[in-house]
């Protein structure tokens, strides 16, 4: 009888410990996968959700406090936008910026800061099919990735993102487009690129 309620016991707690290892703080984990050439209990990531290393962490404390100082008052005459308003979404804060005289957004900048897997993120969203374009490099010796999502039936205006990883936990992302709702690839990358120039000068 000891046994038998033993494995009863076990059968019982079963599902409570596969609640637990399933929660997570992160928005959306990237998938795993399991071999049949390894036990049950051993797991792999999946390679195409890993984002490439970052051998030089940057510290973004004072931007990730204040988003809105992404930009200095020069870069944003430079690209012809403004500072809008804060932006705090389900995987970070950030700060949107518009075109002067025009209400909507033209691009924003976001630091996942809610997210503990830095651009493996974005890299598990690429791996589900969430974007329909996605184009890896780097920038200045650190992880970067453009990217488009995928068209829904009422795709609205057509936007480009641009991100870039600052540590293994940690990236940033911009995104942008125009008064004609044109994807802007190229200015998002151009933005991604002075955001980063503003943190790396900020270290001490």
């Amino acid at each position: 009888m000891t046994g038998r309620r033993a494995r009863i016991t076990a059968v019982v707690l079963l599902p409570l410990a596969l609640a637990a290892a399933c929660d997570s703080s992160d928005p959306a984990p990237p998938p795993a996968t399991t071999t049949s050439s390894t036990p049950a209990t051993t797991t792999s990531v999946n390679p195409a959700t890993l984002a490439p290393r970052v051998t030089n962490p940057l510290k973004a404390d004072r931007f990730t406090a204040d988003p809105c100082s992404s930009l200095t008052s020069a870069q944003q005459q430079q690209f012809g936008i403004i500072r809008t308003d804060v932006d705090d979404d389900r995987e970070g804060v950030g700060c949107r910026y518009g075109y002067p005289n025009w209400t909507p957004t033209a691009s924003a900048v976001e630091y996942a800061t809610k997210v503990s897997i830095g651009l493996s993120y974005r890299y598990a969203e690429h791996a589900r099919g969430s974007y329909d374009y996605w184009q890896p490099t780097d920038v200045d010796g650190y992880p970067a990735v453009g990217y488009t999502a995928t068209k829904p039936e009422d795709p609205g205006p057509d936007l480009c993102s641009f991100a870039i990883g600052l540590a293994d936990t940690l990236f940033f992302s911009v995104t942008a487009e125009d008064k004609s709702g044109v994807a802007r690839c190229s200015t998002a990358k151009d933005l991604a690129s002075a955001v980063l120039a503003n943190i790396k000068a900020d270290q001490k």
